[in-house]
């Protein structure tokens, strides 16, 4: 990025911070706080995270929101609040800001920044044995999956051996670990732990359990379901993997 780039982002993170603020105090007055402060971070996750003490509240909301407008804003203010308070609503997001999740607009402008602040990725889908993508169309050809428009798959620069794969439902961004990149590693292990997480993008955004029966059951479906677990567990724990 140049710097006249690094600048006009920086200009528009503070011109959106007084939408930001505003919309954020005028929620928690509705909820009984005299002293917001909400501010723009650069989560490498969606996510934001918040402080209350008393009748006052510190939040810190992802800048993957800055250009998403107020009333947007303020459905997300609802939420948050909400999930402050007694008891706690399950839900933060409305129907709203999930249609705005899966907009091509959002998914556009905020997944190129997601992926350079993703410093685990390879940024490539061809490995030196296996193929991310001819295994996602094998998938798609064989019926367990459907392919999920603006979907990002990479492997990782690293060999975690617990953590073989990852995505990022909002920014459909699908990281499979380099361990599973050898000869020694049939092709459908990678497939399997692909499939896994393609599930994940299929299903969206979900309050609660993300692994629940309806979930195993579609992950059995997979051809090597029981030979993929098998291998999957001696890579965690072989030397021959370390």
């Amino acid at each position: 990025m140049t710097t006249d780039g690094l600048y006009s982002y920086a200009e528009g993170k503070d011109e959106g911070r007084g939408e930001l603020q505003r919309c954020f105090a005028k929620v928690g007055a509705e909820h009984g706080f005299t002293e917001v402060e909400a501010r723009w971070e650069p989560y490498k996750e969606f996510k934001a995270t918040w402080r209350r003490c008393a009748s006052s509240a510190e939040l810190r909301i992802t800048d993957y929101m800055m250009a998403s407008g107020a009333e947007l804003l303020t459905d997300l203010a609802r939420g948050i609040f909400g999930r402050m308070g007694r008891g706690g609503q399950r839900e933060i997001y409305s129907e709203r800001l999930r249609q705005h999740f899966l907009s091509p607009e959002f998914i556009l402008r905020n997944q190129p920044l997601y992926l350079r602040r993703s410093r685990n990725l390879a940024y490539c889908p061809r490995g030196r044995t296996h193929d991310l993508v001819s295994l996602g169309q094998d998938l798609r050809d064989l019926g367990l999956v459907n392919g999920v428009p603006h979907s990002y798959v990479s492997w990782t620069k690293g060999e975690n051996r617990q953590r073989v794969g990852y995505c990022s439902v909002i920014m459909r961004v699908v990281a499979i670990s380099r361990i599973l990149d050898r000869r020694e590693v049939p092709s459908f292990v990678p497939s399997y732990v692909l499939y896994h997480e393609l599930l994940h993008l299929e299903n969206g955004l979900r309050f609660g359990a993300y692994h629940d029966r309806e979930f195993r059951e579609r992950e059995r479906m997979h051809p090597h379901h029981e030979e993929a677990e098998r291998l999957l567990r001696k890579i965690s724990v072989s030397p021959q993997f370390r």
